[in-house]
């Protein structure tokens, strides 16, 4: 059921709405869920459906809102599900994930003392993408002062996939400031009369005017063809960029303030434009 088949929608149990919608208004908001009362007023949101049922009658996470305002986030998950609400400033947010393959989606906020994963659905994936922009837009404090030109493209021209993945994350104004890519490869491997093929995944490091923003198709180790995982960080809060070689491979490692880092595969053959990229970091 979806709010649009019931004028009284909202006062359906919302663990049976199967598509996610977006919230605007508090008289969106389905009135199984309670704010809390020093939530200040908001203005965007998304409702997230439960989980479908599984071979076994279980579902693995409940239905879930997220509401921004100018300065936080909140989290709210479906009373039955007995979580407690989460709310976070915007500026405390240090990275978002964003993860698409077929119809598994997810959001991941990690921020200084805390991480949610929000997964959902994506059969209705246009009031989440809405909602996510308004989030990344919040979030992002436009660069101050002038333009400055780009620093540089290294690896390879982007393909149609990485192509349309780059301008569907970019906001208006946002200027690119460096960029490295490295395509999707096919390896052919055979044994006698078998032949095994098998793909390591592309992967675009791009930093901008607001964010460094690293778009893959690797999820979990593997090669998703039909998906796209998508990280964000705030500037301030990268420590470093540097190019990393031991005898199991070469990586782009991108280390934050706080400790943790991103740990980019690099192809051998990629090796001098992955350093082209770290030093054209250091330099911006």
């Amino acid at each position: 059921m979806t709010p649009q088949m019931s004028s009284d929608w909202r006062a359906v149990d919302s663990r049976q709405y199967i598509f996610s919608f977006a919230i605007d208004a508090l008289s969106q908001v389905p009135a199984d869920f309670v704010l809390p009362s020093d939530f200040e007023a908001f203005d965007a949101g998304v409702f997230l459906p439960r989980d479908d049922v599984d071979w076994f009658g279980r579902r693995r996470y409940p239905a879930r809102i997220l509401l921004l305002s100018d300065r936080e986030a909140l989290i709210l998950s479906h009373p039955s599900a007995g979580e407690q609400p989460v709310k976070v400033p915007l500026d405390r947010i240090e990275r978002v994930e964003w993860g698409r393959i077929l119809l598994v989606g997810w959001i991941v906020l990690t921020w200084n003392g805390g991480q949610i994963q929000l997964p959902y659905n994506t059969r209705a994936r246009g009031p989440v993408e809405k909602c996510m922009k308004t989030l990344k837009d919040r979030w992002l404090p436009p660069a101050p002062g002038p333009e400055t030109p780009s620093a540089g493209a290294f690896g390879e021209p982007l393909d149609l996939k990485f192509e349309y993945a780059r301008s569907a994350e970019q906001f208006t104004g946002e200027a690119p400031r460096a960029q490295f890519f490295q395509p999707a490869v096919c390896a052919s491997r055979r044994f006698l009369w078998f032949q095994r093929k098998s793909w390591s995944a592309g992967d675009l490091v791009l930093a901008t005017s607001r964010r460094l923003l690293w778009i893959t198709e690797r999820h979990k180790g593997r090669y998703e063809r039909y998906g796209t995982v998508n990280h964000s960080a705030r500037l301030k809060s990268i420590a470093g960029v540097r190019c990393v070689w031991t005898d199991r491979g070469g990586e782009l490692e991108i280390g934050f303030r706080s400790g943790d880092a991103w740990h980019i595969p690099i192809h051998e053959e990629r090796k001098e434009q992955a350093q082209g990229f770290g030093a054209a970091w250091r330099t911006l």
